[in-house]
């Protein structure tokens, strides 16, 4: 597998050198073919959509921006009348076998639709750990990009959407499958994290993700697996989503049991594919 662009490099606390990605604002991108819609057009159709599970705030002439609260998040919506800069989504195709090599459909975007979520907390909330009723910063990061998950895949549904790129995981996925991600799985690892799969040599395959930094976790990784790419693709896919889910952050040294015959011991290593520390999964 060849290298994979990566998010852009993580802020980290001088002190701790914690990895402050979490604190990123969730965010997502819907690509279409033809010019960017009207805030008419994007408002009818989150409206019909949603048929009232969530509040719709429509945009307007001068404020063109729609809002859509799910439980404490907003969600604001912005057509761009142009393409994702500096040939960004695209890169973020390379590996994803999701695509079956049709990815070159991304070029052709002409216009898209930034989906961000914020959570407006009580006067004076920085987003630090604070009284116990609050939510773990991290869980909330979590919330928040599930909410941003699911208006972008309600976009899909705008003629001429062709994909939707997450630059927080270093993603860019087609609309279709995009969208049947979100529909079908309470926590969509793959919209959410990049989880790369392929052939490391002949006889082996290797995983890795992109993009864990923003739920306060490291990346993961398994290298010469004896076995073909989409097992330990989706091996890895149900490890993000018990740590996602459960709120579990594997620690170095850690053995998780995975239905294998031995446990994969975890170590912090430097990837091959991205340069960056990761967890790496070995057989113990």
């Amino acid at each position: 597998m060849s290298e994979t662009p990566q998010p852009e490099p993580p802020a980290v606390d001088p002190r701790t050198g914690e990895d402050l990605s979490w604190k990123h604002t969730p965010l997502a991108i819907v690509l279409l073919d033809r010019p960017a819609p009207g805030h008419r057009e994007v408002g009818e159709l989150l409206a019909e959509i949603f048929e009232g599970a969530y509040e719709v705030d429509p945009g307007t002439d001068s404020d063109p921006a729609t809002g859509v609260s799910i439980e404490d998040a907003t969600v604001i919506v912005t057509p761009i009348d142009g393409p994702v800069a500096d040939g960004e989504a695209s890169r973020y195709t390379a590996n994803l076998a999701i695509w079956n090599g049709g990815e070159a459909v991304v070029d052709s975007h002409r216009s898209q639709v930034v989906v961000a979520a914020f959570r407006f907390g009580p006067e004076g909330d920085d987003g630090e750990p604070g009284e116990p009723d609050y939510l773990d910063p991290r869980l909330d990061t979590l919330r928040c990009e599930l909410a941003v998950t699911t208006v972008a895949a309600a976009l899909t549904a705008l003629p001429g959407a062709v994909a939707v790129s997450v630059g927080g995981a270093a993603a860019t996925l087609p609309a279709g499958p995009y969208r049947d991600l979100v529909a079908g799985n309470p926590l969509p690892v793959p919209a959410l994290v990049g989880v790369r799969a392929g052939m490391q040599t002949e006889t082996t395959s290797c995983v890795y993700t992109s993009g864990l930094g923003r739920f306060g976790r490291m990346d993961l990784e398994r290298l010469d697996v004896d076995g073909p790419p989409g097992a330990v693709y989706g091996q890895m896919c149900d490890l993000v989503a018990y740590s996602l889910g459960s709120g579990t952050v594997f620690q170095p040294g850690q053995a998780l049991e995975v239905g294998a015959p031995q446990p994969l011991v975890t170590s912090v290593e430097t990837s091959p594919f991205t340069g960056q520390q990761v967890l790496r999964l070995t057989p113990g």
